[in-house]
């Protein structure tokens, strides 16, 4: 049954709005149980195995060589490495360029984070407007703390 609440200030609850929204009734609804986390990178990264002990659904491959494989087809949040990735997609920008067709092909049903182990993003102008296509960004080196935030927000804003 609906647990609907209605106070005496004439407010409903978010359930009750949710209900009433018909874009909401069939979305599917992410958590960490069911989840599937996707890490592109050609070099070791030491977050897979520690997010795994934490009970993540984490896969970890070296590259793509199309953005219809089944490991980003089975993802809902793929981190991209910036460099050495997303050659087959995109020889010249790589990552960026891997992380601007996945979000023209998978549009908001995929939350993707591009990450660096560069000091700090590109100033080119073109590669600023490819950072900023991906949902988030940050560093390489950055704790798993901060790859868990990174999870916790996509889980929020996967469609």
């Amino acid at each position: 049954m609906l647990d609907i609440n209605f106070n005496m200030n004439n407010e409903f609850s978010d359930k009750f709005w949710n209900f009433l929204n018909p874009k909401k009734w069939f979305r599917k609804i992410y958590t960490k149980d069911n989840v599937n986390i996707l890490f592109i990178d050609d070099k070791e990264m030491p977050v897979v195995a520690n997010l795994k002990k934490n009970g993540y659904k984490v896969k970890k491959v070296r590259d793509v060589e199309n953005i219809n494989d089944a490991e980003i087809k089975n993802s809902q949040i793929i981190f991209v490495d910036f460099d050495g990735v997303g050659k087959f997609i995109s020889k010249q920008h790589q990552g960026a360029g891997l992380v601007k067709e996945l979000k023209v092909e998978y549009k908001e049903s995929k939350y993707i984070v591009l990450y660096t182990a560069e000091p700090s993003m590109p100033t080119d102008t073109t590669m600023n407007e490819l950072f900023n296509i991906a949902d988030a960004r940050m560093r390489k080196d950055d704790d798993v703390t901060d790859f868990t935030d990174q999870i916790r927000e996509g889980l929020k804003n996967l469609k």
